[in-house]
């Protein structure tokens, strides 16, 4: 358990900031609706002019002796559209898989920088999954979902960011989220 404290209070002290180039990210975050705090291992690439691919594999902690394999993704992005120096718009998309089947987004983002070191991205997102769940009335079906996701990026220094990062799911089957929607 000492180890797993340690773990937790490095991961979320230590980030990279994610410029051109290739990068390794750790990270943690804990989901209020759920319960679980994600340990989260990322490693990707940052092109000049914006686009990327990024790999992720989670670990999740509901309880202090339970810890479990989350999923493993890969994504892609792209910024389409620059009308400004501080305004992007940039669709993307993604797969992943975990051990209840596999899935699959796409989303489009809108990045404003208001300052050098502030920013917002609020992100559109359509969730879809490859397997069937039983749902409210007891029939098999696919838990999709879209996902309104804000990110307040905050540069530190030139290694070190912040991001908040709140979500909001709505389920477009008969599904309830950890949210109750």
């Amino acid at each position: 358990m000492k180890s797993l404290n340690t773990l937790v209070i490095l991961t979320s002290v230590i980030s990279t900031s994610v410029f051109a180039g290739a990068y390794v990210e750790n990270r943690e975050a804990y989901n209020l609706a759920s319960d679980q705090m994600e340990f989260m291992l990322r490693v990707g690439y940052n092109s000049d002019m914006g686009a990327g691919i990024m790999l992720t594999n989670t670990y999740t902690l509901q309880r202090d002796d339970e810890l479990k394999h989350g999923y493993n993704e890969i994504e892609g992005w792209y910024p389409l559209f620059k009308p400004t120096d501080k305004l992007t718009i940039q669709p993307g998309g993604l797969i992943n898989d975990k051990s209840i089947g596999s899935g699959g987004a796409v989303y489009l983002d809108v990045n404003y920088k208001f300052t050098p070191w502030f920013n917002l991205t609020v992100r559109n997102r359509y969730n879809h999954n490859n397997y069937s769940s039983t749902d409210l009335n007891g029939e098999l079906d696919n838990n999709d979902s879209y996902e309104i996701g804000n990110y307040w990026n905050f540069i530190i220094t030139d290694k070190f960011s912040y991001t908040f990062e709140p979500h909001y799911f709505y389920n477009v089957n008969d599904f309830n989220s950890s949210n109750g929607t």
